[in-house]
C-alpha cells in the first residue's frame, strides 16, 4: 500500500488530460503522415496512368499487327510513320484500311500525342509496330532507341512499345 502525501495527491489530481505542447506535437506528427499518404497517392495515380497507356499501346500494336497480318494483299498500306493529323479523311495517301484503325485508336484520344510506326523487314514476313506517346514524368533514355521514337523531341518524356510478328509471304 503506498503512502502519499497530501502535496502529491493533489498534484496529481491536478493534472488530468494532455499539455498544449503535446496537442501540438501529436497534430504536427499526424499532418507529417496524412502529407506523406497524399504524397503516395499522387504517385500511385500517376504511375497507374502509365501502366494504363502503356496496355493501350500495346493493344494499339496488337491490333496492327493482326491488320496487317490479315490484309496481306494490301498490307503494304499500313507502313509508314503516322500520327493522328497524317491520317484524316481529306488525305488521299491513307487506305481506307488505315483510316478505319486511325478512327478505332487515334479519336479516342487516350493517348497523349501519339506516333505509330509500322515497318517489314527480314524479306517482308516480320513486321515491327512501335507505339510512341508523350508522359508527364522523364526519364532519362537508352543509348539506343527506335527510329520511330528517336525522331521525337524530348526524349526523356517518350514511352513507347514495339511488338513484332511473323506475316508471311504476301
Amino acid at each position: 500500500m503506498a503512502v502519499y502525501s497530501l502535496k502529491e495527491s493533489t498534484v496529481l489530481a491536478l493534472q488530468r488530460g494532455l499539455s498544449l505542447i503535446e496537442v501540438l506535437i501529436a497534430i504536427v506528427v499526424f499532418s507529417i503522415g496524412l502529407l506523406g499518404a497524399a504524397k503516395l497517392l499522387a504517385e500511385q495515380g500517376q504511375l497507374g496512368q502509365e501502366t494504363g497507356h502503356r496496355a493501350l499501346a500495346s493493344i494499339m500494336a496488337e491490333d496492327l499487327l493482326q491488320r496487317i497480318k490479315l490484309d496481306s494483299l494490301h498490307r503494304d498500306d499500313y507502313l509508314g510513320r503516322y500520327d493522328s493529323s497524317s491520317i484524316t479523311s481529306d488525305n488521299p495517301d491513307s487506305s481506307l484500311s488505315l483510316k478505319a484503325w486511325a478512327a478505332d485508336w487515334f479519336g479516342a484520344g487516350a493517348l497523349p500525342d501519339p506516333q505509330v510506326c509500322a515497318e517489314l523487314e527480314d524479306g517482308n514476313e516480320m513486321a515491327f509496330v512501335t507505339v510512341v506517346w508523350r508522359a508527364r514524368t522523364s526519364f532519362v533514355p537508352p543509348d539506343t532507341l527506335p527510329d520511330c521514337v528517336s525522331s521525337r523531341s524530348n526524349l526523356s518524356n517518350q514511352r513507347w512499345v514495339t511488338m513484332a510478328s511473323w506475316v508471311g509471304e504476301k
